[in-house]
């Protein structure tokens, strides 16, 4: 039996979590929040 963990989308800012497969990337590659359109870039760093 095999168990496979899908990768998902967490927004930091609406707290949805999403399956990667199923969020839009912006041009440069970012995901993009479904839900508030939220992106983050590398110079976005925490």
């Amino acid at each position: 039996m095999s168990i496979e963990n899908a990768s998902t989308f967490d927004c930091p800012e609406c707290d949805v979590t999403a399956p990667s497969a199923s969020v839009p990337y912006d041009t440069l590659g970012y995901a993009v929040c479904p839900v508030c359109s939220y992106t983050r870039g590398p110079a976005d760093g925490d």
